[in-house]
């Protein structure tokens, strides 16, 4: 009896294991291709928003991201970004991809900043 409760049991976790993560919960973009996934979303909307009514930033470096999907697709980037005068400042990115982009950014001892794009 006893032994048929372990190999329950261990089917039980190996199957937990297996198991995809939790619909509609944040996914770590960690190895090389969801970090150039993350960079390449950033350097785009970077862009496009120095092209319109700003902000003008350009990207140094992707330090963290994740995807999540919402009514569409959110991006939460932590990023080292250099404005125009090249001061360099680690800000926590938001992109949503939802008929559109909406890109929010946190960026410490500044307000928040809403900028939306094609």
């Amino acid at each position: 009896m006893m032994k048929l409760f372990v190999i329950i049991l261990l089917a039980t976790l190996a199957f937990v294991k297996a198991s995809p993560p939790c619909l509609g919960c944040p996914t770590p973009l960690e190895d090389e291709k969801g970090f150039e996934k993350a960079t390449n979303l950033l350097k785009n909307s970077l862009a496009k928003l120095a092209a319109g009514e700003g902000p003008n930033y350009t990207l140094v470096k992707v330090n963290s991201a994740s995807e999540q999907v919402v009514r569409g697709l959110m991006y939460k980037i932590n990023a080292d970004i250099a404005d125009e005068k090249n001061n360099t400042k680690t800000c926590d990115i938001e992109i949503v991809n939802f008929q559109g982009y909406e890109v929010t950014f946190n960026c410490p001892k500044e307000p928040e900043v809403k900028r939306t794009h094609a």
